[in-house]
């Protein structure tokens, strides 16, 4: 099997991670919303950070592992913490 953190996108709409061969297999068909879902795509961060943070309230260890990384890395406009993010991952 092909390292799945090289070779596929996570999707925040519904945290799920899909090949970039699918991305590919769906813009061929005109097909540029989520591939897995198809929501709409979303640019706005703040959107995608509260549709994880409402996930990560749920307990879904998907969304709990992205927003992790999310503080982890400082990305969707958040501030670095990585004390938040191991709490995170512990949960």
């Amino acid at each position: 099997p092909l390292p799945m953190n090289e070779h596929s996108g996570f999707y925040i709409c519904c945290t799920k991670r899909v090949c970039y061969g699918c991305v590919v297999a769906a813009g061929k068909r005109d097909i540029f919303d989520c591939p897995f879902c198809r929501t709409p795509a979303l640019e706005d961060e703040a959107i995608l950070l509260a549709k994880l943070q409402k996930r990560a309230d749920a307990k879904d260890p998907t969304a709990l592992e992205a927003l992790g990384e999310q503080y982890g890395t400082g990305k969707c406009g958040l501030e670095k913490d990585v004390p938040r993010a191991i709490e995170l991952w512990s949960e």
